[in-house]
């Protein structure tokens, strides 16, 4: 379900802004916003490209490193960061998380650490986790300098067993700020699988475009026979021929039941 919550599944590198490459974690959609446009719909606008990197065990002091006082890291050996010395920026990761079952209660768990750098204003730091289009900013006297605020969201699963995920933060003034994120989880019960036949795989479809009209009659014929089809209306025939012997297969929209006369 979701892929690469502890950023140690690997990342692409993305196209460089200026002397600055981004790494983008493998499973993840990593944007920024340009600076001049707004903070996520806010006033604030963003003045620079933050970096977005991957920082390794072996890359902290021990007292940083997993399990420690003052760990960086929440799983794994890998964490993720993303910070700028002196401009506003704001900066989300998305992911699509698919095959969840429909109606069911599912919980996201994000930690988020930010490095205030002693901003006295309570929102000059946020951060904030979405799923299906709800969710809310955390600032930072909530988050707390150097600590992790993991952020919670149950919802209920839609129709459609999809949960689209977003995690933002954002800084708003020209001053520094530093945010790791790692050991994402999302408890959520798997959809039951939906029940397909093996598909055949015809060599050399043959295609009948004048063969598609309502309740059309056609005919196939090989080594003499002839079979009629009959189809109903607002679908289409499509044949093919097939090498095997004595074998017809009949390929068919989901939930229309072929019936042998």
């Amino acid at each position: 379900m979701l892929k690469n919550g502890t950023f140690t599944g690997g990342w692409m590198d993305m196209p460089p802004y200026g002397n600055l490459i981004n790494q983008q974690p493998n499973g993840w959609i990593l944007r920024w916003i340009e600076p001049g446009n707004s903070l996520f719909g806010a006033g604030d606008k963003a003045a620079g490209v933050p970096e977005c990197v991957h920082k390794l065990a072996e890359q902290l002091p021990p007292n940083e490193q997993l399990g420690a006082k003052d760990a960086l890291i929440l799983a794994g050996d890998t964490t993720y960061k993303v910070f700028h010395a002196g401009s506003p920026f704001g900066v989300e990761l998305k992911q699509v998380v698919t095959g969840l079952k429909p109606g069911s209660q599912a919980t996201l768990v994000v930690p988020v650490l930010a490095v205030l750098n002693n901003d006295p204003d309570p929102y000059g730091a946020e951060s904030g986790v979405w799923v299906n289009g709800q969710g809310s900013w955390v600032n930072g006297e909530q988050m707390g300098n150097r600590k992790w605020h993991r952020h919670k969201h149950t919802f209920t699963v839609p129709n459609n067993g999809t949960a689209i995920i977003e995690i933002r933060v954002k800084s708003k003034w020209p001053r520094p700020k530093d945010f790791f994120i790692d050991g994402i989880t999302l408890e959520a019960e798997a959809g039951q699988p939906e029940t397909t036949e093996t598909p055949v795989i015809l060599p050399d479809p043959i295609m009948i475009p004048d063969r598609d009209k309502e309740n059309a009659e056609a005919t196939a014929s090989s080594g003499g026979k002839v079979v009629q089809v009959s189809v109903p209306s607002g679908l289409k025939l499509v044949t093919a021929v097939s090498d095997d012997a004595n074998t017809i297969v009949v390929v068919v929209p989901k939930g229309v039941t072929v019936q042998q006369s």
